[in-house]
């Protein structure tokens, strides 16, 4: 292309930006919204939009697909309120998420039901992302697919526009199911829609007919009772025990759901001590995890923690997952692949090393009655024939009787680039560390199948007994144990590319499977740091059990370590924010930020020692 012509271009771009500025603030309703384009966008702030970059558009189809996502930003900034969204946002992660899903449709529809071309915009955006998440039939019956499919049908409702062709698929699996099991709050959904506070009421309404309800938290119309009994207590009519009396009124009804979520579980299940072993009952279903006491523990993290059977489970070594070729090529595929993200990795690990390297400076002890010759001091034995020999040992540094655990989450939400650089980012650790003297453990924790596996089918077999506990077939993966040296265990890594290995997540056993493994070990000094991109889930288990009942698990887990182990806990969040879990615990919202989150996380560990 000419120069000529690629001013041209450049010219013809510009000119869309300013267009696209100037129409997203007017459709905003706020000329003075700072709108701007950057590698950071999409992003939505009190003050501004931040747009993706983008090169001038070949066709008027890629322009809308542009257009689409400015209004999409625009319209939540005019018709959406934060204060209310903050209020009445469930507590459980997958409510949440049909929350703010629900919410954002809502402010869409709002702005395609006046104006054609929004309307147009929006489809083509819409289309282009469902293309992009390129759901397969495997994949249907996961919670994102349903809400995608339950915002798909409230945009119906809403706008009257049928979903896009992308998504014939997704609608054919969950159309009949959500209809027939939120009719009642469906139809509701077209009249609220314009009132932002009684549109979040039918939400709650609908997860709760989506028996979820044990994860909204307070229930919203109980939160607005609250909220205008607070407000009834002014400053000339309230009592001195008013403010008391709120506070105790909104933590009981904060408790009300927890409660509930614990009158299910079955009563059987009473804490039995934390140790190795876990028991079966005499049909050899209805397992519970059991461990013999390090600590005259009363806070059992595993008290209402029930499995239903473990027949089904286990621990893997990765070079069984596949055959010697396959593991070659899988791991030339993850040197390929890293290649152009390697140097940043490997820059952050040789800062750590340098660390490492500097408390590893040989000091000795002197004057010792043996070890090696102190080859400085015989002019003692010259001067004084009489006087012993004198003899020097190296002392320990603080750091080498020291062994790390690194945790991977392998479930199929980190799928593509995360996985990636979870994998570039143990791997090198693995090596530097190694050179330190400080020896790595990798570990991975998914299930073998979706929805369930062979557990589901015994639960089924056994006619669906109520709380029944885990019923999914867990997989643990040992990727290079502690003994290992890393050349011989680097192979392994590249097993991680395998996607179809990756599957549900249940980080509460994991975390306590990989804390016995460290517990067993000799080293004074024992690290775990867990990698994860989000709370547990796996479907066959939450559609059983009430709806927090693995997210409560790993929050008695994280908390039994923390207080009671010898266990260092730590945790990364992948665009997860995990604080909520962990107290030690970093969230990167972007994966190249991982290696950087490990390598500081670590030194700050090494530092204070």
């Amino acid at each position: 292309m000419s120069s000529r012509s690629l001013r041209a271009a450049a010219s013809r771009a510009e000119r869309f930006q300013r267009a696209l500025i100037q129409s997203t603030r007017a459709l905003a309703g706020s000329k003075d919204l700072e709108v701007s384009f950057g590698a950071q966008g999409p992003k939505l702030t009190t003050t501004s939009i931040v747009l993706p970059n983008f090169v001038e558009p070949r066709n008027e189809s890629d322009a809308a697909k542009i257009r689409g996502l400015a209004d999409r930003m625009a319209l939540r900034k005019a018709y959406h309120d934060e204060a209310t969204y903050v209020r009445y946002r469930p507590t459980g992660h997958r409510a949440r998420d049909i929350y703010e899903a629900l919410e954002d449709m809502r402010c869409q529809a709002l702005g395609a039901r006046v104006l054609q071309g929004v309307a147009h915009n929006l489809t083509a955006a819409l289309s282009d992302e469902l293309l992009r998440k390129n759901h397969r039939a495997g994949q249907f019956g996961s919670t994102a697919s349903m809400t995608q499919a339950l915002t798909l049908l409230v945009r119906e409702r809403l706008t009257g526009l049928a979903p896009p062709h992308s998504a014939t698929g997704l609608m054919a699996r969950w159309r009949d199911e959500l209809e027939k099991r939120a009719a009642g709050s469906l139809q509701q959904m077209n009249t609220a829609a314009a009132d932002q506070e009684q549109f979040a009421f039918v939400i709650h309404d609908l997860v709760a007919e989506l028996n979820l309800a044990s994860e909204l938290g307070v229930p919203a119309r109980q939160r607005s009772a609250a909220a205008a009994v607070a407000q009834s207590i002014t400053p000339a009519t309230a009592h001195p025990g008013d403010e008391l009396r709120l506070k105790n009124q909104h933590h009981v009804m904060e408790q009300e759901q927890a409660l509930i979520a614990d009158s299910e579980v079955v009563g059987s299940l009473k804490g039995s001590g934390e140790g190795a072993e876990r028991k079966a009952d005499a049909e050899g279903f209805g397992q519970r995890l059991t461990r013999l006491p390090l600590y005259d523990d009363t806070d059992n993290p595993n008290r209402h923690y029930r499995i239903f059977t473990q027949a089904h489970d286990e621990v893997i070594n990765a070079e069984r997952l596949c055959d010697g070729a396959e593991l070659t090529r899988l791991r030339d595929q993850l040197d390929t692949r890293s290649r152009a993200m390697q140097s940043i990795v490997v820059r952050l690990a040789i800062r750590l090393e340098r660390l490492l390297l500097t408390q590893q400076t040989r000091r000795w002890q002197f004057d010792c009655e043996e070890g090696v010759l102190d080859a400085a001091r015989l002019t003692r034995v010259i001067i004084d024939p009489l006087a012993s020999l004198s003899f020097k040992e190296e002392a320990d540094t603080p750091f080498k009787d020291t062994v790390v655990t690194i945790l991977l989450d392998n479930s199929g939400s980190m799928r593509g680039r995360a996985i990636l650089i979870a994998a570039l980012c143990a791997d090198v650790l693995a090596r530097t560390l190694e050179r330190c003297g400080v020896k790595v453990e990798i570990l991975g924790f998914t299930t073998q199948a979706w929805n369930g596996g062979e557990s589901r089918e015994d639960w089924l077999k056994a006619a669906r007994p109520s709380g029944p506990g885990r019923l999914s077939d867990v997989r643990y993966i040992i990727y290079k144990a502690a003994d290992v040296p890393w050349r011989r265990a680097r192979r392994n890594l590249g097993v991680l590319l395998r996607e179809d290995l990756l599957k549900e997540n249940i980080d509460g056993e994991a975390l306590l499977w990989a804390h016995e493994r460290l517990i067993r070990r000799s080293e004074r000094r024992r690290i775990l740091m867990v990698i994860s991109d989000g709370v547990p889930l796996d479907e066959a288990t939450l559609s059983a059990n009430p709806g927090s009942y693995l997210e409560q698990h790993l929050r008695n887990v994280v908390k039994w370590i923390e207080q009671r182990s010898p266990i260092e806990l730590l945790a990364i969040g992948i665009g997860h924010d995990v604080t909520d879990f962990y107290k030690r615990a970093v969230a990167v919202t972007d994966v190249e930020q991982l290696g950087g989150a490990m390598t500081q996380q670590l030194a700050e560990l090494f530092e204070k020692r």
